[in-house]
């Protein structure tokens, strides 16, 4: 097992903390994951990132990215089906639709992620939840 320490930027939440990885070269893995002196982390990380890039290891977990909008045209036990945006866009405005009619705004919540497009997606969402879905009901993952 040849091995190599490659220092990084942990992705999670946008705070810059420096990561230093061990990675198997032989099987193109990481294998651990340790503080390294970053200006913000100071040689401490947090809990994701110790233990959050194990995903990467994870078989089941690894498919090819969507490249395009998928649904489940006949229930939950369907098969996922690629449609245009528009499709998929239209589908899901009536489903928030429906739900927000029947069970109310507040039954609705969004998120947002420090692993997403960056601060101004975030602010779209809570925004949307807000003004458009008309709920209070958000949350960030950064905030754990």
């Amino acid at each position: 097992m040849a091995l190599k320490q490659v220092q990084t930027t942990c992705a999670y939440c946008g705070a810059g903390c420096q990561i230093m990885f061990t990675v198997d070269t032989d099987a193109n893995k990481i294998v651990e994951a340790v503080p390294a002196d970053g200006r913000t982390n100071a040689g401490t990380l947090c809990l994701k990132g110790h233990y959050g890039w194990d995903y990467l290891n994870d078989p089941q977990i690894l498919t090819k990215r969507l490249r395009k909008p998928m649904i489940r045209k006949g229930g939950k036990k369907s098969p996922l089906v690629e449609v245009s945006w528009e499709e998929a866009i239209s589908y899901v405005a009536k489903r928030l639709g429906e739900i927000k009619e029947k069970f109310g705004p507040d039954s609705i919540m969004g998120t947002g992620s420090a692993r997403g497009a960056g601060n101004e997606a975030n602010y779209l969402m809570q925004k949307f939840m807000r003004a458009c879905i008309g709920t209070n009901n958000v949350d960030h993952c950064a905030r754990i």
